[in-house]
């Protein structure tokens, strides 16, 4: 597995402040509501359309907005921003817009997948190169982490620390499943509770039990207390699912009802578990630096505009960029600097360093 190098951050230019400076002079950048963006491409200035995933409580979605529209300044390009607002509708009506407005690539995170075979059939059609991250799609540039990893080293984590602090007597696995993301989450969530079988295999099979949560905080809140509720005697309780938002949510649930006692959990992308509100029962996350995405999004589309685009390299098993999942403890990850000062300190770092170079402590 290679480790993928952000050098274009080394300019000096990214960091959230002077992202932030830069969106004022950026030449194009649109409306991040539902709504369109505003000019557009034309047949001389090379332009990304940019969907941000707009799901609640995920600032780093918003951060990656921030740092691909500087990207974008670096290069003279023009940058049109939109939000899919975690809705199938708004990034379908989104791709309309992006083909409308001639851009030359289209560079996203979109948290419901399902829609996403209608998106590329419009975009292929309109012969527009689509760059996703963390959720392939065939024919389309895949950069992410590797989910089928990530959710083997969450779960191992999480199973060796029931070994050691509860000698794997476990009473209930919870998996925050988060369906719409499907291989996605059948990897992360999925392979999480085989590693836990697989280091504490005496578990009863009828101890793992699983809730949508959708990969949202709010939702997961809403219905893990179904969970609880079902399960009113276990006393030792582990719980995995497709991000730290799922997990998350139901770690919350049980602090509500008072089930929180002997509860412990393990989430993914590592969007909670850094700052200084970390749930104390989030006892780790597999973080996948993920403001650095666009960054590594704007090397392939430098080959685009420069008439040399790559071979598509679609999957996870085969990505166009592969980020290196990072599995720490929330001790561990106490000593991350916050998701601000992770994307500035990348700006000072010498050439063909990554986010995972500088912060990753397994």
């Amino acid at each position: 597995m290679k480790h993928s190098t952000v050098p274009r951050l080394r300019a000096g230019i990214i960091s959230v402040a002077a992202a932030t400076a830069l969106l004022t002079g950026c030449s194009t950048v649109g409306d991040t509501g539902s709504g369109a963006g505003t000019g557009g491409g034309d047949d001389d200035t090379f332009t990304v359309g940019f969907a941000v995933g707009g799901q609640p409580d995920a600032d780093w979605q918003e951060l990656q907005g921030d740092v691909a529209a500087a990207l974008a300044e670096q290069r003279d390009w023009e940058f049109v921003e939109l939000s899919n607002d975690n809705s199938e509708a708004t990034a379908t009506k989104n791709a309309d817009l992006f083909i409308q407005q001639g851009v030359d690539v289209v560079m996203m995170f979109n948290g419901q997948p399902s829609v996403n075979p209608v998106i590329a059939k419009k975009y292929a059609d309109a012969e527009i190169p689509v760059i996703t991250f963390d959720i392939a799609q065939e024919g389309w540039y895949f950069v992410g982490v590797d989910n089928a990893d990530a959710g083997t080293e969450g779960g191992t984590r999480l199973g060796e620390l029931a070994k050691q602090e509860w000698d794997c007597d476990v009473d209930l696995v919870i998996s925050a499943e988060g369906t719409s993301a499907g291989q996605i989450n059948t990897w992360r969530t999925g392979n999480a509770r085989d590693a836990v079988k697989e280091t504490c295999p005496d578990i009863p099979e009828d101890a793992y039990v699983s809730f949508e949560a959708d990969g949202n905080l709010t939702t997961s809140l809403a219905n893990a207390p179904g969970v609880f509720a079902a399960n009113p005697d276990a006393e030792n309780i582990l719980v995995v699912g497709l991000n730290d938002q799922a997990v998350v949510g139901a770690l919350q649930a049980a602090t509500q009802l008072g089930r929180d006692a002997s509860i412990m959990g393990w989430g993914q992308d590592g969007g909670l578990i850094t700052g200084d509100n970390v749930d104390p029962n989030l006892a780790g996350s597999v973080m996948y630096f993920l403001e650095g995405y666009p960054a590594f999004a704007f090397e392939i589309a430098d080959q685009i505009a420069a008439g040399e685009a790559p071979e598509v390299k679609d999957t996870g098993d085969d990505a166009a960029v592969s980020v290196t999942p990072c599995a720490v403890s929330q001790e561990q990850a106490s000593e991350i600097p916050s998701i601000d000062d992770r994307v500035a300190a990348l700006a000072d770092a010498p050439e063909g360093t990554t986010l995972y170079d500088l912060f990753c402590q397994p």
